[in-house]
């Protein structure tokens, strides 16, 4: 009953998002998610910790800082139950694209290439980006607990034609396949790995990091290409795209660390020129280092 329930409010507020115009939809979804920042306290408590440790500034900047953060969700929100309705036409006026030469150089090896980006600005729209150009496009990414709620959002990140493997499954398997068929798969490299992954500077902190982008590298031969999304404006991004790394298939912990430690602080450095379009709420810092 409860997933039914949630289910008919995710459909009511995605048909809002796809009818009102896109300035009244703007400023919906970012009055909502100033609203969330006063109602999840745990989350903006969280967040503004995490933003004074981390980058030195007084609590009332981080309180700001936060703010922009619960209206940043609020605006991904929008923009992702939106996502069905964008024609080819419109990523490619949306979208201002730097260093896309980095990526044609990637691909061109037919090694398969790993895109990997963080959860910051918006990722789907990354995403999307290389399927409406006709790339064949894959996905890593963790089910969600709402049957109902992943199924929907599954139907939207699918809808130009990528695929999604659940990582918690066979999707990695299935990940590394599509490599070999140089293909390009989609990596959000930057939350909490626990005890699988490996522990790299984050902010001047230590941080447990998924290491499946280096070792995928590895197995496969493809180029890890830092790559980013961010909101400039209304229906206006930048899509940032660094040059390509690569793992040698020889490689043993100590360069596969190296490798995730640069991957991590290019991230790094796209969260500090956008602080508040990166989830400051999320618990990575959870792992201590022994």
């Amino acid at each position: 009953m409860k997933d039914k329930l949630l289910y008919l409010i995710f459909i009511v507020i995605k048909k809002i998002a796809n009818l009102l115009p896109p300035k009244i939809c703007y400023d919906i979804f970012k009055g909502l998610g100033s609203l969330a920042n006063h109602l999840v306290g745990k989350k903006k408590k969280r967040a503004v910790n995490n933003l004074t440790r981390t980058l030195a500034i007084s609590e009332e900047q981080a309180e700001e800082v936060a703010k922009g953060v619960f209206q940043d969700a609020g605006l991904k929100l929008s923009e992702i139950l939106g996502l069905e309705a964008w024609q080819r036409e419109d990523f490619k006026k949306r979208i201002t694209v730097e260093g896309f030469h980095h990526f044609e150089e990637a691909y061109q090896q037919e090694d398969g290439v790993i895109l990997f980006t963080g959860h910051l600005g918006n990722w789907e729209i990354l995403g999307m980006y290389f399927a409406a150009l006709g790339y064949p496009l894959n996905a890593l990414a963790k089910n969600q607990k709402n049957n109902i709620f992943n199924r929907e959002l599954l139907k939207i990140r699918t809808s130009r034609g990528a695929n999604v493997f659940d990582i918690g499954t066979k999707g990695v398997a299935r990940a590394y396949k599509s490599l070999l068929k140089g293909e390009l798969l989609l990596i959000l490299g930057d939350q909490d790995a626990r005890e699988t992954g490996i522990f790299v500077d984050f902010f001047g902190q230590p941080a447990s990091t998924p290491q499946g982008p280096v070792v995928l590298a590895k197995k496969a031969g493809s180029a890890i290409l830092p790559v980013y999304l961010v909101r400039e404006g209304l229906n206006q991004y930048r899509l940032i795209i660094e040059e390509p790394m690569y793992v040698s298939q020889e490689a043993d912990e100590q360069e596969l660390k190296e490798k995730l430690q640069q991957l991590t602080s290019s991230l790094e450095g796209m969260i500090r020129e956008y602080p508040k379009q990166w989830g400051w709420f999320y618990k990575r810092w959870r792992t201590k280092k022994h």
